[in-house]
Order: C-alpha cells, then sequence, then structure tokens
C-alpha cells in the first residue's frame, strides 16, 4: 500500500485550486495573490503522513505547486522557482512539508493522551518508516 494515490488527488486538487485563483484574481495586486496562494495552496491535508511513495509522484506536485506560483505572478514557466519563492516571501513545498511534520511530530511527543503515548513508545512507531520519513524531511545531514 501507497501513498501515490493521495498524492496524485492532492495534485489534482491543487491544479484545480490553481486555475481558479489565476482565472478569477489575475487582475488583482501582487500581494493579494500571494496571500490567496498561501490560503489556497498551503493546504497540503495528510502530506505529513505520507511515508511510502514513488519520487515521481511527489515531484509531480513539486512541479505543479511550481508552476501555480509562477503563472499567478505573471512568469515564465523556464524561469527559476526557487528564486520565485524567495522574492514572493512565500514557501515552496519542501518547507510546507517540513512545517507540516514539525506540527504533527510536537503534538505527538508532547501529548499526554494513554493511547497517543502507548503508540509512541512502541518499536513500530520508534523504527517505523513514517518516523524515518519525518526524521528525513526535518533534519538535514552534512555530508562530506
Amino acid at each position: 500500500m501507497t501513498d501515490d494515490d493521495d498524492i496524485i488527488k492532492q495534485t489534482t486538487n491543487l491544479l484545480v485550486m490553481g486555475n481558479t485563483l489565476q482565472r478569477k484574481f489575475s487582475y488583482c495586486s501582487r500581494e493579494v495573490k500571494m496571500e490567496l496562494f498561501r490560503s489556497h495552496c498551503y493546504s497540503i491535508y495528510c502530506n505529513s503522513l505520507w511515508s511510502r511513495f514513488k519520487v515521481a509522484t511527489l515531484n509531480c506536485l513539486k512541479v505543479c505547486h511550481n508552476d501555480i506560483l509562477k503563472r499567478l505572478l505573471g512568469l515564465p514557466r523556464w524561469c527559476s522557482s526557487s528564486l520565485a519563492f524567495a522574492r514572493s516571501g512565500v514557501n515552496n513545498l519542501d518547507v510546507i512539508r517540513q512545517l507540516s511534520v514539525f506540527s504533527l511530530t510536537s503534538r505527538v511527543e508532547l501529548s499526554t493522551n494513554s493511547i497517543i503515548t502507548s503508540v509512541r513508545q512502541s518499536s513500530a512507531y520508534v523504527c517505523g518508516p513514517i518516523q524515518q520519513r519525518w526524521l528525513g524531511l526535518l533534519f538535514v545531514q552534512n555530508v562530506g
């Protein structure tokens, strides 16, 4: 069982939202467009729970997210996405996923609920694929 179907569904939802924003708000100011982007394109539900997926599937979601921002700003498709995100002051998909994982792990670690505490202390949680994915997203490892 993989998370690919959910990622594809989120990609479709994001494309629909991006097209709607571009169509309905093309004449708004840059600030308004960025606020709309934050409010409608940051909500990628359950992304912190994705642990088993093809990298290509997630890359499709990233490309979609990048293209929406560039289309809202009227930038050509070939221009740098990193630069567009930095200049606009909005988060890219990697940062959104990191913040989502950090929020969830913080709530799990601080929870005093007995069921969550039991799960948190189990080997399935400590050594499981979702924990490994979370650690990979939250901590950058220095190479070399």
